[in-house]
């Protein structure tokens, strides 16, 4: 492939990708902020949706932040780590690429789209089953006197009753309990970022090392999915279908839709064992043929 030829595909690659994450964050603005939810009823006895509202424990800038910052700083050391001594005459307008950095730009682009995968699942979910969260009857405080026997164990349409609560920028978010997107990004970002450590880090030091950042980016994400329900923003059926959703995406985005930039030269010596055991039997052929 010619020079020519290397850039045009390396740009086009950029462009693709580019124009994706442009179409996906339009669909993820659009399904947010111009489809309303579902408007869906209630029962005057549902005890599960009587708690009180409880502010986030984990904000959705700490959410992001968390999601985004640790993964892509370990795919950055991790291809640094792992490519930084290939040498790659690859170039893209006259200027080398390291293959480090292209081994850094796949992995990140990859897990890019599938967070805004992610987030356009948890949109539709969300708008379209529209279920009130546990805190309903505290934000919206219906017009209906529960009381009265003609309310009893009968189902209340939306059109049978209006919210009176002052909250009203909280309206619309009332209705958005299932499924969780907390829990849907925080398993997707950590259970992913624990599979690519499995298959990247490669230090030989303490193999217990990755192992104990897996696990802390899974407990991350468990923590994240269980303060969901404390804080009376979700049922837990809410919370287990959305880890659940983060957990298949994660899966589905490694196996089929990351491309990792693979070394050049993958051979490995044979350990110092190997190496004197084989010795010793060919000397001792040797000395047989001589014998012979």
């Amino acid at each position: 492939m010619s020079r020519d030829d290397e850039s045009i595909h390396i740009m086009k690659r950029v462009v693709v990708d580019g124009f994706l994450l442009i179409g996906l964050i339009l669909g993820i603005l659009a399904t947010n902020l111009a489809w309303e939810p579902f408007q869906r009823g209630f029962f005057c006895g549902d005890e599960s949706l009587m708690y009180p509202y409880h502010s986030d424990t984990v904000t959705v800038l700490m959410l992001r932040l968390v999601g985004l910052l640790p993964p892509a700083i370990a795919f950055l050391i991790c291809e640094w780590c792992v490519l930084r001594k290939e040498r790659d005459t690859q170039r893209c307008l006259g200027v080398r690429v390291p293959t480090w950095v292209r081994g850094f730009y796949c992995v990140l682009a990859s897990f890019g789209i599938g967070c805004c995968f992610v987030e356009l699942a948890i949109n539709i979910a969300k708008s379209t089953i529209g279920r009130p969260r546990p805190h309903f009857f505290e934000i919206c405080v219906p017009s209906i006197d529960c009381s009265k026997t003609e309310w009893q164990g009968r189902y209340i349409k939306p059109t049978d009753y209006t919210c009176t609560g002052t909250e009203t920028d909280k309206f619309e978010d009332m209705r958005k309990s299932f499924l969780s997107g907390h829990s849907a990004w925080a398993a997707f970002t950590m259970l992913y970022l624990a599979m690519y450590l499995e298959s990247r880090m490669q230090w030989r030091g303490s193999r217990t090392l990755r192992h104990t950042l897996q696990f802390i980016a899974v407990m991350l994400s468990w923590y994240c999915a269980l303060s969901r329900i404390s804080d009376f923003k979700h049922h837990w059926s809410d919370v287990l279908a959305g880890y659940t959703l983060g957990l298949l995406f994660a899966i589905a985005v490694w196996v089929w839709g990351t491309e990792i930039v693979k070394r050049q030269k993958d051979q490995k010596g044979l350990p110092q064992y190997d190496i004197a055991v084989t010795s010793v039997m060919t000397q001792r052929g040797n000395i047989h043929n001589t014998s012979n």
